[in-house]
């Protein structure tokens, strides 16, 4: 009996072969490339730029330093030497910490740091001659010397010239390179769709020619042969041709959706970008009030946590912050209706009650999503805050003096099966003064786990309460940068922070 000797396999199956090795390599291709470019953009976030804000306090606390030491002796010189040394007792420690991840910024960053300390305590209190000596030299000129034996303030200018040009190029090196991921990504998505109807088309063409073509012939010869034999053609086979005739349909209407979903992956990226801007979006805040916040989603760039700033007609501003039972596309989508109805109400009422029942409106009563809600009304005129507190977290608010007070919830959430009558939610007020402190926040940051537990409401506290410097940008930094130093799980839930103080 002679072997059987298998031939080579056919086009048709090596194109298929081929494309399902394009689709696996460019889905594996696409999740490392976007674990790359999302690393690449916490690292300029979390890293350059804060570096980059904190050389910049830092080189102004070092030109105050140099002023007051310029100055006629007096009250006012030593008060700004004073406040210009406790900046850079704060800022020189955490631009080391910042830049210490890359050994040549590190280095600068110490000379830095060394050059000022070393310039500051060389400062003479009381011989005018020697402090004008101290302080003199053009900074301009220290940075073309460029010598490393050079001391006093040319010295100190130098390194933080050093420092910013390194910081500077390290910045621009970052940013292109999060560029090209994110076209690498978009190039993953193309071939994967690309692949993937590429797998589709083929797989229909072989059925249609191995399988359903035979079995149109064999039907066609039975219903031609059975008058002339007088003989029914089987029910199976009837049967058969039936379910191949339906199958055929399927995969027609199977090849149309693969071409609307591959559509749909091209128009995905601007769309949830546009998305998440919404959720994130502050606005301006009204004359007097100063606002800022965040939003770190736990997948990708959407999150079921909303917020906002809104400056009223009556001059005050309005800050809202919203959290969606869960996190993902349909929460985020939620969270973006009910942003809208609230934002439309404030700005047409002034009135937070009616804004939580807009809002309360806004709810499918055949979903299960529900929502907790703060809103926040601040009038820097009469000095007052008011809140409505819908079954949120306690807003935390930092007194001058460094108390912290916390807002109480005034009604339940809002729940689209818990129809809400007269009274449900009520308003409640308090002062709020120049150099009061307002933190508002969800529950993925008080909790928040990491590797020494839960994150805890009273962190927070004491993170408000030794503020150094009491504006919102600098609480919600901070917080950011305590969240990291905790191990917090950022993956586990979205984590919002908005702060606001008056002037």
């Amino acid at each position: 009996m002679p072997l059987h000797v298998p031939g080579p396999p056919s086009l048709p199956a090596l194109v298929l072969a081929l494309s399902a090795l394009v689709a696996g390599a460019s889905a594996v291709g696409g999740y490392l490339v976007n674990e790359r470019h999302e690393s690449t953009v916490r690292h300029l976030e979390q890293k350059i730029r804060p570096a980059q804000g904190a050389l910049a306090q830092a080189r102004t606390a070092v030109g105050d330093a140099r002023s007051a030491c310029l100055a006629e002796d007096g009250a006012q010189a030593d008060a700004l030497r004073t406040d210009a040394r406790t900046r850079l007792a704060q800022r020189l420690p955490e631009l080391r910490t910042l830049t210490a991840y890359q050994p040549q910024l590190a280095a600068v960053a110490q000379d830095f740091d060394r050059t000022t300390t070393d310039w500051l305590d060389g400062l003479p209190a009381a011989d005018r001659a020697a402090a004008l000596a101290a302080c003199s030299g053009s900074g301009s000129g220290a940075a073309d010397a460029g010598e490393e034996g050079e001391e006093g303030y040319p010295a100190v200018h130098r390194n933080a010239d050093r420092l910013t040009v390194l910081l500077a190029a390290e910045a621009h090196d970052t940013t292109a390179d999060a560029t090209r991921e994110g076209r690498a990504v978009l190039f993953y998505l193309l071939a994967l769709c690309g692949g993937l109807v590429v797998l589709a088309g083929l797989t229909a063409r072989q059925i249609t020619r191995r399988l359903l073509t035979p079995l149109a012939g064999i039907e066609q010869r039975l219903r031609h042969d059975a008058p002339a034999l007088d003989v029914p053609a089987p029910a199976a086979v009837n049967r058969l041709a039936h379910a191949a005739d339906a199958l055929r349909t399927r995969l027609r209407t199977a090849q149309r959706q693969a071409h609307r979903d591959h559509q749909a992956l091209v128009q995905n990226g601007p769309c949830v970008q546009g998305l998440g801007a919404i959720l994130a979006s502050r606005h301006r805040a009204g004359p007097g009030v100063r606002a800022h916040g965040d939003l770190v989603a736990a997948e990708g760039l959407l999150a079921g946590d909303y917020l906002g700033v809104i400056a009223l007609p009556d001059g005050s501003t309005a800050l809202l912050l919203g959290d969606v039972s869960g996190h993902g596309v349909e929460a985020a989508l939620l969270a973006v209706q009910l942003k809208c109805a609230l934002r439309g109400a404030l700005r047409t009422a002034v009135d937070p009650v009616a804004a939580v029942r807009a809002a309360w409106h806004t709810l499918d009563p055949e979903d299960e999503h529900f929502t907790t809600l703060v809103l926040v009304r601040i009038d820097p005129r009469t000095g007052r805050l008011g809140w409505l507190n819908a079954g949120h977290e306690r807003p935390f608010l930092c007194r001058a003096d460094g108390t912290v007070e916390r807002l109480a919830p005034t009604g339940p959430l809002l729940h689209p099966l818990i129809e809400p009558g007269p009274g449900t939610w009520t308003g409640r007020s308090t002062p709020f003064r120049p150099g009061d402190v307002l933190l508002l926040c969800t529950d993925g940051l008080t909790e928040g786990r990491g590797p020494g537990g839960e994150f805890g409401e009273q962190r927070v506290a004491d993170l408000l309460a030794a503020l150094p410097e009491r504006t919102p940008d600098a609480a919600v930094r901070a917080l950011h940068a305590e969240a990291d130093r905790f191990g917090l799980d950022w993956r586990r839930d979205d984590v919002t922070a908005l702060a606001a103080t008056v002037s």
